[in-house]
Formats: structure tokens, sequence, C-alpha cells
């Protein structure tokens, strides 16, 4: 499709994003449905979202390569050859052009087009979007796949424009920014030790050039090493013919991952028999450390603090410095109580003489200046590059970025201390869905990864959310239906499930993203329940439940003349 644009350009089906949701919904649908028209509408110059994005250094999945592929293009399985066992950047984004390139994908995606504005039209059930440069798209459905870690945040820090040297979000790092010739000499600082940042101070500390590293550490996160290895051809030849397995575990897993928890429960067995299991899943690679442990450890605080102490000893033991070590080491959270960051040789760092740790519990940020930052003990810390990773604000935040007119001119998003914002569909990023997959007051809007749905292993879950998409669109033209929402009854009953699901989870005690809480974001400094948090097998069931019940929850209607059908509608002006 290029990047040209025409006004009120017509579609069927309109995609906005072209990550992995976007890709696997253009290529689905485009095959399911091929006399409808559908488009994906990309704001970056690329296909990948969030691995295109996001290439800081040390950029790296944390479920294994294998299962991170589409399982439905069988000819890619058999000719791509993951060469790691928990690919980094580069590769996932080489494999995302690969399934473009071979299924001549980008001809249906606009690249560099930023949508800013959606209006749901009554008299002709179609959304109106309008881009940045003023062109219009008109479409019967839209399908968000806008992803749930894509819009950044900066910390919420006074002065923080002040600074002179360089400063980015790791997610816009720059494209053509080398490690070793940017960085040469240099005192850099990274704010944030999450995921991204636990993987891109390990990178930056490993260049022999810099001159220093300081990290500021807003919260302690656990980790838990990685133990990655490349995968030779022989290996690989061996995991194409186990793909139908790999898959089908993953099937079966609560958050479609490749582990399985013990079935056994922490103080049912005796102390060595703990250890034993601890051990073997500690030397184990990937998610074994968080989802392989007892089934009892998120759920029993006496389990939870045991384990947590085990993972608490493993830090310790590789750094040399006491005081630097209970820094490292989280005091507000239970270990695997927020999504665990996998990491290779983070906690060493810290054993470098150049490496600075600020535990910003015991002296926050005051101020960024021209050349560095000001601490509460009134030191100033000298940086010639400052690195945000600083996360994102997730699961709704995407949404904030376009200026929402639901049914009846409903705003998506707004704040409950305002009288507009009280009449939002979201009042405080506070999702009210069915499925996860539908809001109310928003018809003939479906969600890839939104809020209400199960993320864990997001390949496994974007597939099928797809799925059900598509099903729901192939009901809607078997019976020319123009227009589908769910009924606030189907709306309401969900999100009590939804909330049902997270009772009695540790994790829904902790403040992180995936409590809906990010205290840079005006609204999102109370804890929500913005995900699925129960098993994902019971959420396929209850999707495959409604649609066995004729979509039970949802309501349809037509366009007074009834008996046009939507491909009709698609190429007609409207």
């Amino acid at each position: 499709m290029g990047s040209s644009t025409t006004p009120d350009q017509q579609y069927d089906i309109l995609i906005i994003g072209a990550g992995l949701s976007g890709v696997c919904a253009l290529h689905n649908l485009r095959e399911r449905f091929p006399s409808w028209r559908v488009g994906v509408i990309e704001a970056a110059d690329n296909v990948g979202g969030t691995w295109y994005c996001n290439r800081y250094p040390g950029a790296r999945v944390d479920s294994e390569s294998l299962s991170y592929a589409y399982s439905w293009d069988k000819e890619v399985l058999n000719e791509w050859h993951w060469k790691e066992s928990f690919a980094p950047q580069s590769e996932i984004h080489r494999y995302i052009e690969y399934v473009c390139n071979k299924h001549n994908l980008r001809k249906d995606i606009q690249f560099n087009t930023r949508i800013k504005t959606a209006q749901w039209q009554d008299k002709s059930n179609t959304w109106l979007f309008c881009d940045e440069a003023s062109n219009f798209y008109r479409t019967r459905f839209f399908i968000s796949c806008m992803g749930f870690l894509s819009t950044p945040t900066l910390p919420a820090i006074p002065d923080i424009k002040k600074f002179q040297g360089e400063a980015f979000h790791t997610s816009r790092w720059p494209q053509d920014f080398d490690l070793k010739r940017d960085l040469a000499n240099k005192r850099i600082g990274v704010i944030g030790t999450g995921a991204t940042g636990i993987q891109t101070i390990t990178a930056v500390s490993k260049e022999s050039s810099i001159k220093s590293l300081s990290v500021f550490q807003r919260t302690a996160n656990w980790s838990a090493p990685l133990r990655n290895e490349p995968i030779s051809l022989e290996q690989m030849e061996q995991h194409r013919k186990d793909y139908d397995s790999l898959f089908q575990l993953c099937a079966e897993t609560p958050g479609c991952f490749m582990h399985q928890a013990d079935p056994r429960k922490s103080l049912e067995v005796s102390e060595a028999e703990r250890f034993k299991l601890w051990e073997e899943i500690y030397a184990k690679p990937g998610f074994a450390k968080w989802l392989g442990t007892f089934s009892d450890t998120y759920t029993d605080r006496e389990a939870n603090r045991l384990y947590s102490d085990f993972m608490a000893s493993k830090i310790r033991a590789r750094v040399h410095d006491p005081k630097v070590a209970d820094s490292l080491i989280p005091k507000n959270h239970g270990f695997g109580t927020r999504r665990v960051p996998l990491e290779s040789g983070y906690f060493e760092v810290y054993n470098q003489p150049n490496v600075n740790l600020v535990d910003l519990q015991k002296t926050p940020i005051e101020r960024v200046t021209e050349k560095g930052v000001i601490t509460s003990d009134g030191k100033h810390h000298d940086l010639d590059v400052l690195i945000y990773a600083t996360g994102f604000d997730a699961i709704t935040g995407a949404f904030s970025s376009i200026d929402w007119a639901g049914k009846d001119g409903r705003p998506l998003l707004g704040s409950s201390d305002n009288n507009e914002g009280k009449q939002a569909i979201w009042i405080d990023h506070r999702p009210r869905t069915y499925l996860g997959m539908t809001a109310n007051s928003m018809p003939n809007m479906f969600m890839v990864l939104g809020p209400h749905q199960p993320f864990g292993n997001a390949p496994r879950t974007i597939e099928h959310a797809v799925d059900v998409i598509s099903d729901l669109l192939q009901y809607c033209k078997d019976n020319n239906y123009s227009y589908v929402e769910p009924t606030p009854e189907a709306v309401d009953a969900w999100t009590e499930h939804v909330v049902e699901c997270s009772k009695g989870a540790l994790s829904n005690e902790v403040d992180s993203w995936m409590t809906g809480v990010n205290k840079n974001v005006k609204g999102k400094t109370v804890r929500s329940v913005a995900r699925y948090s129960g098993s994902a097998v019971e959420y396929r069931r209850r999707c495959a439940q409604t649609k066995a019940e004729g979509w039970k929850g949802l309501s349809f209607d037509k366009l007074p003349d009834a008996k046009v059908s939507i491909p009709q509608i698609a190429t007609s002006r409207l």
C-alpha cells in the first residue's frame, strides 16, 4: 500500500498496528475474507511493533524462541532457523519481516501514519479515523493491534528536560547508535531496573570503552538467570519435528508458556525436597524459575516467603558488596508477584569498579541538571548520557494517543476529576470489557492483547484472539450483520469474572504495570484489574462457550437496508 493516501479510504476491516498482532490479524483475515478490503495503519516505517522500536542493547525475548513463532505457517516453521534458545530483538524482527515478505503483507500496510481521532458513525455503522495529515479512513470493523507495552513513559522528575547531554527512552533507541563509538569514555546513567533496564544495564556494562555507569534504581526487582544457548542445525532439525507437541504444551499451561507448576504445595514437602526442586529449576533455562515451582508459591504468603528467601540467597552469592546486594533484593514484593525479568550476568555488573548503584529508596532524585542528576543527599551525579528505562503506559496506554468518540460521542478514556471524564467508557484507565476483546459503546471494535485478556506468551495469546475475532466476523458476514456490541450485562458479568480470577493471587497486592499502576501516568496511581489473571485454558473455554451459544453476550444489528452485504457497503461512498 506504500505511504501515500487518498481522502476517505474505505475498508471492511482496518487494523491499527503492524507488530506481531497486526501481522497475524492481517494474514489470517485476508485469507478468510478474500473479497473484503483489509488494511493496516502503522505509525512506524516498518513492521514489528515493539520488536522494531525496542532496539536497545541487550533486548531479547524471555519466552523460548521456538514458542514465539506463528503456529499457522508450517512452511516458515520448516524454513526458519532460530539461532538461540532466546532470540535477540534483531532476530525476532527479521522473523516478522520474513513472514511479511513471504505472504506479501506489506502491500496492505500503510506506514508512517499516526491516527489522531476515531469517531463512531451511527448512520452508517462505521468508524471514521483521521491521521495527523488529516487523511480519513472509513471502516466497517476495526481491530486494535496497538500492543499492551507500546506507549513509553518518562519519569516524573523535576527539570527532566534541562539535561544537555544525550537522553532517550529505551524504546526510542537511536537507529544508528553504536555502543563502542557513541559511549566511549562517557559517563552513563540509567534510570529504571525493570526487564528493559536489566537488559540494557547488562549490555552497556560489558562495553569496555565506557568511563562509568550509574544505575538509578527506583524499585528493586527480582530477576533470575536466562541461561541462553545457541541452537545448532541438528537441534533445529529435531525441533521442527516437535513443533506440534510444543504448541500443544503451550495450549495446556495457564500462561501459554512451556513450563508447568509442580502440583505439590511448598509446606507439604520437607525442606530438603523444597530445596531440591528449587535448585533444579534454578539451573534450567527460561521461566522455569518462575513458573515451575510449587503450585502455592504465588497464593500462599509463607510459601512465597520461603522461595523469595531462596532467590535472595542466590543474589547475595553473586554480589560482592553485602550492602549493594541488600539494595538489589526487593523488600516490597515477593519473588514472582511481578513478571520476572530474566538476565545474563546482571547482578555481577555491580562487582565492576566503574558501576555505581544509586538506591533511590534511600536517596531519591531531586532534579535533573544540565550535566546530570542531583539526589536528596546533595550529591551531583555527573553524566554525559541519560537513558530512561522507565517502562510504558501499559495495557490501556496505547489508546491514549487517539481521541475517541464512541457511541453517543462517549470518550473511551477519561479522568474522574472532571465532568467530561466521568462520561468515559473506561474512567481512570479502569477497563470494562467483554471477553477482553470488545467494549460497551464501542461497536465493531475488537482488541488483540487488550485489557482483560491473558497476556503470558504473547504469540500464543495473539493467535487465539485473532481466531475468535475471525469467527465472530464470519458470523456477522453469514448473517448480514453490520453492527456488533457487547451488552451492558455481559460487560458487567465479564468484568466481575476477571476481578474474581484475580482474588487470592499475591501479584494483585503489588503495584506494577500488571495491576494497572504507573505513577508517572495520571489516573494510574491506584491498582486495578487490567488483565485476565486466570488460566488461559479457562479463558479459551469461555470464549468457545460464547461462540457455541450463538455469541451470547453480544448484540447484533443491520443497517436499515438489511439486504446490503458488508462487501457492498465497503465499496460504496458512505
